[in-house]
């Protein structure tokens, strides 16, 4: 019986030539940060509407 094991992993490094420049709010920030997730997490959910397997 084959047994499939999927791993996804993702690395980023993210840099700014002038950290003295960095204006976002914590308000604004965090905002954002829950768009992201949200904007994932709606990702996720429709990838696995989409996969049908048939056993």
């Amino acid at each position: 019986m084959p047994v499939e094991i999927r791993e996804l992993i993702i690395k980023t490094e993210i840099k700014t030539k002038n950290d003295e420049n960095i204006s976002l709010k914590e308000n604004e920030f965090l905002v954002f940060k829950e768009e992201i997730l949200e904007t994932c997490k709606r990702m996720l959910t429709e990838g696995v509407k989409k996969i049908n397997y048939r056993r």
